[in-house]
């Protein structure tokens, strides 16, 4: 994990973490402002320029193309909107048995709400961060992780750009854990079953980012 770790650290803080934020909403329930970025064009320049910079311009040049088949689609916003609903839904939630589960605990240990979920809320907590009481999603959502990681980048840049070495340390400490010892075996895992079960372009596109990114030879064994 450790050659992931350096490809990715490699890349402008602030770049990676639109990056991680973009693919926090993918594996989010879909929503109106996805689509509507999708459409105009903008989620897939942000995503396809982030790619580029960690040198995988092939996967970049289809997000691109991803794009440009959405903002010159004739179906309405609500139209791609409702495709995307139904699709996460069959995959995430309704599929008997789970198509694609979203949760770390389940890939690690064969069940939700384990020890690897509060192992990542600990990491929550130490970065100074609170769950808000109406926050459903447990803290081992991979939304959540990838959002995280976002988080930290963005501090990362933030101590750059204010010197602040001892910061910009810490920040980079929290990243590298959060990748080796859960994000990039897990992100790879979902990777391989959104793969295996989507029907879409997007998740498809999605599957192969994840792929690609949290690229390694080993990983969790899937659920």
């Amino acid at each position: 994990m450790d050659a992931v770790c350096e490809r990715i650290e490699m890349v402008d803080a602030g770049i990676r973490g639109n990056l991680y934020n973009g693919l926090s909403r993918a594996l989010n329930y879909p929503d109106a402002d996805l689509v509507a970025d999708l459409c105009s064009g903008s989620y897939c320049s942000f995503m396809a320029e982030a790619i580029k910079e960690l040198g995988m311009d092939a996967l970049a040049a289809r997000t691109m193309a991803l794009g440009k088949c959405y903002s010159e689609s004739d179906l309405s916003a609500a139209e791609q909107l409702l495709r995307l609903e139904r699709e996460y839904t069959r995959m995430c939630f309704s599929s008997k048995p789970r198509q694609v589960y979203l949760f770390e605990s389940v890939y690690k240990e064969g069940k939700l709400l384990q020890e690897s979920t509060f192992q990542i809320a600990r990491l929550y907590y130490d970065a100074g961060l609170k769950v808000e009481e109406h926050f459903q999603l447990p803290p081992d959502h991979i939304a959540v992780e990838l959002e995280f990681m976002a988080y930290l980048c963005f501090h990362e840049a933030k101590s750059n750009g204010n010197n602040d070495k001892e910061r910009k340390q810490y920040a980079n400490s929290l990243q590298r854990i959060v990748l080796e010892s859960h994000l990039g075996p897990f992100s790879r895992a979902v990777g391989e079953k959104l793969a295996e079960h989507a029907d879409s372009e997007f998740y498809r596109l999605v599957a192969r980012t994840l792929k690609e990114l949290f690229a390694q030879p080993q990983g969790y064994a899937g659920a």
